[in-house]
């Protein structure tokens, strides 16, 4: 079902208006560069969780090349520390996490249309046996055979509808994304002694790149960026922690491919600035968070804002014309900070 937001967007992109205001804006800032965030690219019914259809993804990039420039990470980071202007039109693609369809179904199409893209890895999911705790849970809810579950604090749900399945999905990851680690994996262990599920052994190594394919990728050009190791809320553990989550990430990642690693993604787009100085401290020139704001030549290097892509390429216009930026007020739009974005 259609709801008014849609329709709204929907009919706003026909009439043009998200096109007009873009090139105005465009006109008056002499710059619209949006870096993208995707995370998996798969049909809806290989998904435990929200992703982008591969036919919907090659639409978007195909308009992408048609309306925009498309810079890659590296270049953009060099016009902002060179203080060079900024194309007045551009995009940059970023994945988060490393999802092996992101090989599977989104590389082909960035060969195909010669896209440069950065992909930022969790490297203790790469080529191993772990699962991210949204994907357990995921898993959990999407398998039950049960129609009905109560889960004492976290109310009752019914399980009657994919719907339903899907909603009660993202009600639960909402609840617990802010819990420490060791209490979501715990009240996890519980949902799936509730809901009669065994998550099978070598799920991950289906759901997450391996070192052999990254390797492929990065040959051909694809670029690796570090997303920690654990993925972890970085203000939220002690601050040796978030040293070792990111130094380890970056040299796992050097240690594969004998490359640099220069760029951070911060999940969760979590992070304050003594987090931004060890960052910096570490050799990373570029970090991207969550915060959906276009790009300007004088933001922070190390605190870039993306866009969170979305199905719905017409409420995605929403926020690529800068519509969003310019009318959600900062501390509203700093909430975007505690969503499971990156």
């Amino acid at each position: 079902m259609i709801n008014k937001t849609s329709l709204l967007a929907a009919l706003s992109n026909r009439l043009g208006l998200f096109d007009a205001y873009g090139f105005s804006r465009s006109l008056l800032t002499k710059s619209q560069v949006a870096i993208l965030t995707y995370h998996r690219i798969c049909p809806k019914k290989d998904n435990w969780q929200d992703s982008i259809e591969p036919h919907t993804f090659e639409q978007q990039m195909g308009y992408f090349c048609k309306k925009y420039e498309i810079l890659s990470l590296a270049e953009l980071t060099k016009h902002i520390v060179q203080k060079r202007r900024l194309p007045r039109k551009a995009i940059i693609i970023t994945f988060d996490d490393g999802y092996m369809d992101n090989y599977l179904n989104a590389y082909p199409i960035l060969v195909k249309y010669h896209i440069p893209a950065t992909i930022f890895l969790t490297t203790g999911h790469i080529s191993s046996d772990n699962l991210f705790w949204w994907d357990k849970l995921c898993y959990i809810i999407q398998k039950t055979n049960k129609r009905k579950l109560n889960l004492e604090e976290f109310g009752e749900y019914s399980l009657q509808s994919v719907e339903e399945r899907n909603n009660t999905t993202k009600i639960i990851t909402n609840k617990l994304i802010h819990f420490s680690e060791n209490r979501k994996n715990l009240l996890i262990e519980k949902l799936a002694q509730i809901a009669s599920v065994d998550i099978p052994s070598g799920l991950a190594k289906q759901l997450y790149l391996s070192w052999a394919v990254v390797k492929q990728m990065s040959s051909d050009g694809i670029d690796f960026g570090a997303h920690t190791v654990n993925h972890p809320h970085l203000t939220n553990i002690s601050f040796d922690q978030v040293r070792w989550e990111t130094i380890k990430s970056k040299k796992d990642i050097e240690r594969e491919l004998e490359k640099e690693v220069s760029a951070f993604s911060y999940p969760y787009g979590n992070f304050n600035p003594k987090i931004v100085g060890l960052i910096k401290d570490n050799g990373f020139t570029c970090g991207v968070s969550t915060l959906p704001t276009l790009v300007q030549l004088n933001d922070n290097i190390l605190a870039l804002g993306r866009i969170a892509a979305m199905e719905d390429f017409n409420k995605f216009k929403v926020e690529l014309c800068g519509l969003l930026d310019d009318f959600q007020p900062l501390t509203k739009r700093k909430s975007w900070y505690s969503s499971k974005n990156g």
